[in-house]
């Protein structure tokens, strides 16, 4: 992914620009100028640091619980 992707990837699974930066280290004004497109070079290590976010991220999404009334389908169906 690149790294406009991965912050267009965290604000869709429900992540601030705010959090975004606590979670990172990117100040929120360069969080927004990469969601944006408007940043040519990203650092390495901001992209290194968005892409353990998004990591972070999907396996904090993968350890919620299912919600109310939802059945995983057993492999048989």
């Amino acid at each position: 992914m690149k790294p406009r992707e991965l912050v267009l990837a965290l604000r869709a699974m429900g992540l601030t620009q705010k959090q975004i930066e606590q979670r990172t280290g990117i100040p929120q004004p360069t969080v927004s100028k990469i969601g944006l497109g408007r940043v040519g070079d990203v650092m390495s290590r901001h992209y290194l640091a968005l892409l353990a976010a998004y990591e972070q991220r999907m396996k904090e999404e993968a350890l919620k619980p299912a919600p109310q009334g939802f059945r995983q389908p057993s492999i048989n169906e």
